[in-house]
């Protein structure tokens, strides 16, 4: 039963939602509004990158695509940690979970390689993952916080009892949580332990819902470890309050390009620097403003940025384009996004393109370990393009051109 539906999903979002890229017919030139410098489209340097918005149509070749969908939605729900406290606020990781080994794995993975089995015999669907720190090595601070999403609530409730069973090994002792301020509905699944009193974990069950977290705080204190725990777990149960899962049959009919932003955002097939080393499946998606805060490097800056901005829709693909109130609020958001940390620095402008703010980073941001970045600015629009640093450190040859062809994408599309 399992297999045919898998089978039929995958028919499903394939027949529905086609192969590949095309592209559409757009105007070709820019149109300048005040506060812009008009670039020379013609002259500038896109190397073998398209210069034009092209319709985007993701491909589907098996269910964990179309189960990515899902994922994505989920990232809108999931809780920031800097909610919880405001210190946590750097990016460690983010990203889409699946069943895949690449999500379980000792070294690399967000979880254990003795939950895999768990997942897939339970037949995890799709899940939300984010990872942030303190950025203190003497006061360390660590909030990581999953949902993960399961057929039924009996699938979920199996789950969790799977990874605790898996999870505590000897010399693990328990932790106590106060469920009183908790839906009466999670209390007996609520489960926490620590080897070490200052890094736990705590699993929960709602729905067809798994909640996964992970403390690390800077004192030896069981009871402050707890607090902490309990305090992740409120938070992330709030967040999904309206949280309902897709029909897994519906799957393929969530709008996966709202207002065709996929078509002006660079498409990751000719770079690998392009895709996310945790989590990437090579296609893009669509976030909304509180999914897509996850990604960013410092939620103090972000946050505040995107609200002051009125971002209200972000692509994800080869490079990241946020839509805002305007133009003076993306200038903004550019500034935000490219503001320098003590040992970054500032990296020329692509020749001919005023509208763009370029830096490289002291430390390589955690996505797509991303050392130069670049915010370029065409009306409403932020498109941010990140390069991997060359063996010498410099950037790759295809960095500007890649900036160039986002910006050229963006003006040729005739939004502003």
């Amino acid at each position: 039963m399992r297999r045919l539906r898998t089978v039929a999903l995958a028919a499903a979002a394939v027949a529905v939602l086609g192969a590949g890229y095309a592209v559409g017919s757009w105007p070709v030139s820019g149109h300048a509004v005040p506060g812009m410098t008009a670039a020379d489209l013609p002259k500038l340097k896109v190397g073998p990158y398209p210069s034009a918005p092209a319709e985007f149509v993701p491909f589907y070749g098996t269910v964990a695509d179309a189960y990515a969908i899902e994922s994505r939605r989920m990232m809108t729900y999931l809780a920031g940690p800097d909610r919880i406290d405001p210190d946590v606020r750097y990016l460690g990781g983010a990203r889409l979970l699946s069943s895949s080994g690449a999500d379980f794995d000792d070294d690399n993975g967000p979880f254990p390689k003795n939950w895999q089995p768990v997942a897939e015999r339970n037949r995890l669907i799709a899940g939300a993952y984010i990872w942030r720190n303190n950025d203190s090595v003497r006061a360390r601070k660590h909030i990581t916080l999953a949902i993960q999403r399961f057929p039924t609530e009996q699938a979920a409730r199996a789950a969790v009892d799977g990874y605790w069973e898996a999870l505590n090994a000897p010399g693990r002792h328990p932790i106590p949580i106060d469920t009183a301020e908790l839906p009466a509905d999670t209390h007996d699944s609520v489960r926490a332990s620590s080897r070490t009193d200052e890094k736990g974990e705590v699993v929960a069950a709602r729905g067809v819902y798994v909640i996964i977290g992970h403390a690390v705080i800077p004192q030896n204190d069981p009871a402050a470890l707890g607090t902490r725990l309990r305090e992740m777990l409120r938070a992330q149960l709030t967040a999904m309050a309206d949280l309902k899962p897709t029909p897994l049959e519906d799957l393929p009919d969530l709008p996966g390009n709202p207002d065709t932003i996929l078509d002006l955002t660079l498409p990751n097939q000719y770079d690998s620097s392009d895709s996310d080393r945790s989590g990437g499946r090579g296609q893009g998606g669509v976030y909304t403003p509180s999914g897509a805060l996850h990604f960013e490097r410092d939620t103090a800056v972000a946050r505040p940025a995107f609200e002051a901005a009125g971002v209200d829709l972000v692509a994800r693909n080869g490079a990241t384009v946020y839509r805002t109130r305007d133009l003076q609020a993306a200038f903004g958001l550019q500034t935000a996004l490219t503001r320098l940390g003590r040992d970054d620095d500032e990296v020329p402008n692509p020749g001919g393109i005023t509208d763009a703010h370029c830096v490289r980073l002291d430390e390589p941001e955690p996505i797509r370990d991303a050392t130069y970045l670049c915010a370029v600015v065409y009306g409403r629009y932020v498109a941010v393009i990140g390069a991997q640093a060359r063996f010498s450190g410099g950037a790759p040859g295809s960095f500007e051109q890649r900036v160039s062809a986002q910006y050229s994408m963006l003006a040729r599309s005739g939004q502003r």
